[in-house]
């Protein structure tokens, strides 16, 4: 299964694409991410990794190279700068979540 999913935060000029697999979801390049990232996220060592690593970003805050996540709330932290439920702001269509739609599937339990 691979789920293509797409993450635009209302205003912020961050956005992305990304696959889910149900075991990894990964940030495609082409998108960008938010200035600023928010000291407070707990867990959010990988997603600031990223983020400051030029190989994947750019100085212009463009993604460049594909970024691996174990979790869609560590990925949406990674894009937003904020504390993210993964589940809620990855979006398979316009109104519908990555969350939802897991559960339509049988492939997650609310």
């Amino acid at each position: 299964m691979k789920v293509h999913v797409i993450l635009q935060p209302r205003n912020t000029d961050a956005y992305a694409e990304a696959v889910y697999d149900g075991k990894t979801i990964t940030v495609l390049p082409g998108g960008r991410i938010s200035a600023d990232f928010a000291a407070h996220i707990q867990g959010g060592r990988k997603a600031k990794s990223f983020r400051n690593n030029p190989e994947f970003v750019d100085a212009d805050r463009n993604i460049i190279k594909e970024c691996v996540f174990t979790s869609p709330s560590t990925a949406a932290q990674f894009v937003t700068g904020r504390s993210t439920n993964g589940y809620d702001a990855w979006k398979v269509e316009a109104k519908k979540n990555l969350g939802k739609y897991l559960e339509e599937q049988g492939l997650r339990t609310k």
